[in-house]
């Protein structure tokens, strides 16, 4: 792969098509260098994402089921504290809906852990 996005001289070959030709086909030649640079700009990016995905180590991620005992850690540790705190604003209808909000919660947390 070349350093410049376009050589120097067909750069220099198409100002002086330019000049050549008038213009009338100032446009199109434009059109054509504009094109060449995207084509050579995509190029270069596409190689240099290729190189940063092989360069780049594989995350191994959290085992799942180190994720799922925190969550469950958590899960009871927050359940204490809301349970009391809506036992004392709702009554029994807090802590049935502190309880449910927990539990699906815990459930989508599950879904989105599996292997």
């Amino acid at each position: 792969m070349a350093n410049d996005p376009l050589p120097k001289d067909e750069l220099a070959a198409s100002l002086r098509a330019g000049r050549e030709l008038g213009a009338d086909y100032d446009d199109a030649i434009a059109t054509s260098l504009a094109e060449r640079l995207e084509q050579s700009i995509d190029e270069r990016v596409r190689h240099h994402l290729a190189t940063q995905q092989q360069r780049r180590p594989q995350r191994q991620g959290i085992p799942t089921r180190t994720a799922r005992m925190v969550l469950a850690i958590v899960s009871l540790g927050l359940a204490i504290p809301l349970t009391a705190i809506s036992a004392g604003y709702a009554g029994d209808g807090g802590v049935i809906a502190t309880w449910i909000g927990i539990s699906v919660l815990y459930i989508l947390m599950l879904i989105g852990t599996r292997e």
